[in-house]
């Protein structure tokens, strides 16, 4: 049985987002690079209300956007981060079991998410950070 072509175009593009992401994080293998892209997605849906989770998943295409939603919840309860390192080392927490992933994983996550995504779509999820992540979001091409 053949994939339909959006299917396939869909895990092509986020097979990119993954080689990318590892080239940027100098990681050694795209699981790694997966590991680190879905850590970065669950503790930033976790930082989001519910209208921001939706905003931001609408601007992911349709596989990321899946990562993205799977196992969300519109009564999960919102954590936002009280630095930026915080919710670092709650990313890092999600991954010691895996890899060492680098110290820039977030900022390396948010550059491909930014690089790969139109102009608009990144706007919108810039928007969406919480305060003590905007920082870590590439600045927005004017």
């Amino acid at each position: 049985m053949t994939q339909p072509i959006d299917v396939e175009r869909a895990t092509e593009l986020y097979r990119d987002w993954l080689i990318a992401l590892k080239q940027q994080a100098a990681l050694a293998t795209i699981n790694q690079s997966q590991a680190m892209m879905r850590a970065v997605m669950v503790q930033l849906r976790r930082a989001l209300a519910p209208d921001q989770v939706l905003a931001v998943a609408n601007a992911l295409p349709a596989l990321p956007r899946g990562i993205f939603i799977e196992g969300w919840s519109l009564h999960d309860q919102m954590v936002v981060p009280a630095s930026a390192d915080a919710f670092l080392g709650q990313v890092r927490a999600q991954l010691e079991a895996h890899h060492a992933p680098p110290a820039s994983l977030v900022q390396d996550v948010f550059a491909i998410w930014h690089r790969f995504l139109p102009a608009p779509n990144a706007r919108t999820i810039g928007a969406c950070l919480p305060p003590v992540l905007q920082p870590l979001w590439p600045a927005v091409d004017a």
